[in-house]
């Protein structure tokens, strides 16, 4: 499951990602000071995502039986344009943790900040980790020494690794106001997010109809894996894919929860005076 680039970058990313978070306890930087910086190195990230993963494609029509191009069934019209798959929009929950941060440093009022901050917390560290542990790009390179190499590598296990240091870092600041007395909002806003993947997935996907039958499909969307599981066990059943959702749900709420209680542990063992950063810098 695991090749060997694979596992070098999940190192790298741990290795980034432990360097990252004692850095910034030991530096303290502000609240929104952090934010900041990771709002601009995210932009920045999905920038260059958007170049590497863009590809210019020939624009093409129905070729017209026994012409040029009918044994493809499209002809080329001369013309080209650029496309980015589908897969790449910023649908996901790491790529909305920019728009979580533009929110956090534009909002004002306390008690809405440490809402946010309470969303951006878990998301950050439970998605950033999983997309880490199951990369999505993984499969796309056959050798070791093009996984390392490969620019979309670098910007996929940076950003992620990121994301993970600035959940782990506002979550574990005693002043940062994330709190249990937020898991109820919190878990409200990621089933409200999660839902429309639903309608979504489905709307991106790509049907083959055979005599008005539905035969299969030529292309899919993932977002939030509320189709497939990352793991890639196959679900060939309706009741296989309701098993695989509750058990998506279940581990959801235990992996939150578990955050918010360790967050609350570390609160009380670091009282809020020993820091001097609160929402400065």
């Amino acid at each position: 499951m695991f090749s060997t680039g694979h596992l070098i970058w999940i190192g790298i990313s741990v290795l980034l990602i432990i360097t990252g978070f004692f850095l910034c306890r030991r530096k303290r930087p502000g609240v929104d000071r952090m934010l900041r910086i990771c709002f601009a190195l995210g932009l920045l990230s999905e920038l260059i995502k958007i170049y590497l993963v863009t590809r210019i494609v020939p624009v093409v029509t129905p070729a017209l039986s026994g012409g040029a191009g009918a044994g493809t069934g499209f002809v080329r019209t001369g013309a080209y344009q650029p496309y980015m798959e589908l897969e790449h929009l910023p649908l996901e929950l790491c790529s909305l943790q920019i728009v979580f941060m533009a929110m956090a440093l534009s909002v004002r009022d306390r008690a809405r900040k440490e809402k946010i901050l309470s969303l951006i917390y878990p998301t950050a560290v439970i998605g950033g980790m999983i997309a880490i542990l199951f990369s999505s790009i993984a499969p796309e390179f056959e050798t070791t020494a093009a996984f390392i190499a490969s620019p979309r590598a670098w910007q996929f296990y940076l950003y992620h690794s990121m994301i993970v240091t600035l959940g782990l870092y506002i979550g574990f600041i005693p002043d940062s106001g994330v709190s249990v007395r937020h898991l109820k909002s919190t878990l409200t806003v990621i089933a409200l997010m999660d839902i429309p993947t639903f309608y979504i997935n489905s709307v991106f996907a790509q049907p083959v109809y055979v005599n008005g039958e539905l035969t299969g499909l030529t292309y899919g969307t993932n977002f939030f894996s509320s189709y497939v599981n990352p793991l890639g066990i196959a679900i060939a059943e309706k009741w296989q894919w309701g098993l695989y959702l509750v058990i998506r749900l279940s581990l959801a709420l235990a992996l939150t929860i578990l955050l918010f209680l360790v967050r609350e542990r570390a609160a009380l063992a670091q009282p809020a005076d020993n820091w001097h950063n609160s929402f400065g810098g």
